[in-house]
């Protein structure tokens, strides 16, 4: 009997285990304004290059939290290697994570 037990609570386990990973997979993006990355820029006199353009983008498109502090050092620091001041890459960055 105790083995029965064990088996269904194991099983009720398994089921629950899929059904959170399924819907951390299905998660939507976060809504990002890369507009206002880029704009931002601009108002710093900073050409939106491709470069500073894809870095925005990258910012503020992320899946959760962990993500989201990913994307954000990876636009930084692609934002700096592009000749963007490390302040105006910090603020840009952080417009580019805000939701709208």
């Amino acid at each position: 009997m105790k083995r029965k037990i064990a088996s269904a609570v194991a099983s009720v386990g398994v089921v629950f285990a899929a059904a959170s990973t399924v819907s951390v997979v299905t998660a939507a993006p976060a809504s990002a304004t890369t507009d206002q990355c880029v704009s931002y820029l601009q108002s710093k006199n900073y050409v939106p290059t491709n470069q500073r353009v894809d870095a925005c983008y990258t910012a503020g498109h992320f899946i959760d939290m962990r993500d989201k502090g990913i994307r954000y050092q990876s636009c930084r620091f692609s934002l700096e290697g592009s000749g963007v001041r490390y302040s105006d890459a910090v603020t840009a960055c952080s417009y580019a994570q805000t939701n709208v």
